[in-house]
């Protein structure tokens, strides 16, 4: 077979990291699927985000970097050149993925462009607010352009395996909830400036119980439960804790399970989205035009200052921090109430 004849018979595409930059990748999968549904379609992504991927019925073989250690590397790319792929697709744009391209032995390669270097030099350096010009999808499906295939935009999709889907419903029955009638929600994220007051979590807890009487299941990694255990003290028994006790695949479909989501800017919230659970996501230092929100609720101050970010931060640049800390309770539950309203009237 030749890889230059045809290219899109074996596709690896490249997505080492983290929750949501894969969840949003998925449409360029899908795409190549598409245009190519006999393709033999590969991923390689970090072993602990695997589970976003493996039941993607798309997907025909998941290559997992194990840790960030040379050898670890080393033997994913000669996992990835054994595959004899004839593209492949960085979806990454670092110096990791970019290894795997030259190392692959694959006839055509591409990658999406990120963002121009004077807009990082605008943005970090002159402190000028960012506003994204596309969504970060639609920048994705771009790096399909050389390998001739014009997409068209469309929303990720999550696939869930039946084991972490079984899991999770056990859990639930555990921790006394039941499908449908509970809120999900992630108060954490890696970086400080995206986080919701975790005080304004717990009031938000209490208020969906006093008026839909419901409990709220926080989610999150093993590193997060000192901070959902934080909330759920100040919530007087409004909520259960799950923070550490899911993988990440069982913390989608106990997503899945919820009637409704809240979380900030973080991997989780584009989960919720991308599985279809209706979902209030709370944006403050980076800019929420990337992304697409039909049929959920953002929240979201857009002072004069937002987005001052690309990703987050361990602290406010003007110290100030207005951008989260105008976020009131009292609009998030609003915004959770016009999708419940929503919900009910759909069913």
């Amino acid at each position: 077979m030749s890889t230059l004849a045809d290219p899109l018979a074996r596709v690896l595409f490249v997505r080492m990291s983290s929750i949501g930059d894969i969840v949003l990748a998925e449409p360029a999968v899908s795409a190549i699927m598409e245009a190519r549904p006999d393709a033999h379609v590969g991923y390689a992504v970090k072993s602990r985000y695997a589970d976003l991927v493996r039941s993607h019925p798309g997907i025909a073989a998941v290559h997992e970097l194990r840790d960030t250690s040379l050898r670890s590397l080393a033997r994913l790319c000669g996992e990835v050149r054994a595959g004899r792929y004839t593209a492949v697709v960085d979806l990454h744009g670092n110096a990791r993925s970019a290894t795997l391209l030259r190392c692959s032995g694959a006839g055509k390669t591409t990658r999406y462009r990120k963002r121009e270097p004077s807009t990082a030099l605008r943005v970090r350096v002159g402190r000028r607010p960012f506003r994204a010009k596309k969504r970060l999808v639609e920048r994705y499906l771009e790096a399909l352009v050389p390998l001739g295939i014009e997409p068209s935009y469309r929303r990720p999709t999550l696939y869930l395996s039946p084991e972490d889907r079984e899991r999770a419903a056990s859990l639930l029955a555990d921790l006394g909830l039941a499908p449908g009638r509970f809120l999900a929600m992630v108060p954490g994220t890696v970086w400080p400036t995206k986080r919701w007051p975790p005080e304004r979590y717990a009031e938000l807890a209490l208020q969906v119980e006093r008026e839909e009487g419901m409990r709220t299941l926080l989610l999150g990694s093993g590193e997060e439960e000192i901070l959902c255990g934080y909330v759920a003290d100040r919530a007087s028994g409004a909520t259960k804790v799950a923070a550490g006790r899911a993988t990440l695949g069982e913390t989608a479909a106990l997503i899945e399970l919820a009637a409704a989501y809240v979380g900030n800017d973080s991997g989780p919230t584009h989960v919720a989205m991308a599985i279809g659970t209706p979902t209030v996501a709370l944006f403050g230092p980076t800019d929420p035009g990337q992304f697409d929100f039909d049929g959920h609720a953002l929240v979201y101050a857009d002072l004069p200052c937002s987005a001052c970010s690309f990703f987050g931060g361990e602290r406010c640049p003007l110290r100030h921090w207005k951008c989260m800390l105008s976020v009131s309770v009292d609009q998030v539950l609003g915004a959770l109430r016009g999708l419940l309203d929503a919900r009910e009237v759909r069913s």
